[in-house]
């Protein structure tokens, strides 16, 4: 009698328990870059590549009932904290900066406005989003995704995303608010975007 297959979610976490740590950090970067002080002329852009990673926030929000269960369902809730967690994070901590920057810093709103220039490379994130999320939505149909080869492959690839991600992180919040003139990294922001987006349409 031949077994079963039944996919395992990566590293053996709940499911949804990888894309709502990614769904966080892609929140905090935002939240921190729009309420870092810094000196009035000195303009704190968003990278660009962050709205593009902003869609997947939303991504994590509708796969709730489908590849994450609901709350009340009998399969465990992402990192087994009560069904949801992470959406209540998330729009606590977005309602909190957007209060503060309302009351406090209405100013820093100005930071949500891209640069010309940062427009200029819109196509390269776009083309990363798209075409990392289906190509990661594709491999859905392959025979072999049960395997314990592919689903190693879709371990390695959630580290991969939560490493780059975090690199990410500390560039954009130490490095990125320090200098004087902004730094738009394309190929380095379309292989970030393109690697998580990978994943969240592996997971999808």
């Amino acid at each position: 009698m031949t077994a079963t297959l039944h996919p395992r979610p990566p590293l053996g976490l709940p499911a949804g328990s990888i894309r709502g740590l990614l769904a966080l950090q892609i929140a905090i970067i935002f939240w921190v870059l729009l309420i870092v002080p810094s000196d009035p002329e000195q303009k704190i852009p968003i990278p660009l590549n962050l709205y593009f990673l902003s869609t997947l926030v939303m991504v994590f929000f509708v796969s709730h009932g489908k590849s994450i269960a609901k709350k009340g369902d009998l399969a465990p809730s992402p990192m087994w904290l009560p069904g949801g967690t992470f959406r209540f994070i998330l729009l606590a901590g977005t309602l909190a900066v957007a209060a503060l920057l309302v009351f406090r810093h209405p100013e820093r709103f100005s930071r949500l406005t891209p640069d010309p220039e940062q427009m200029q490379h819109w196509i390269y994130y776009f083309l990363g989003l798209g075409g990392g999320f289906i190509l990661g939505y594709a491999t859905r149909i392959l025979p072999f995704r049960h395997s314990w080869i592919f689903q190693s492959f879709q371990a390695w690839s959630a580290i991969i995303a939560m490493a780059i991600l975090l690199i990410e992180m500390i560039f954009r919040v130490f490095v990125g608010t320090s200098l004087t003139k902004n730094i738009e990294p394309v190929y380095w922001g379309t292989a970030v975007t393109a690697i998580v987006a990978f994943y969240f349409g592996s997971r999808s």
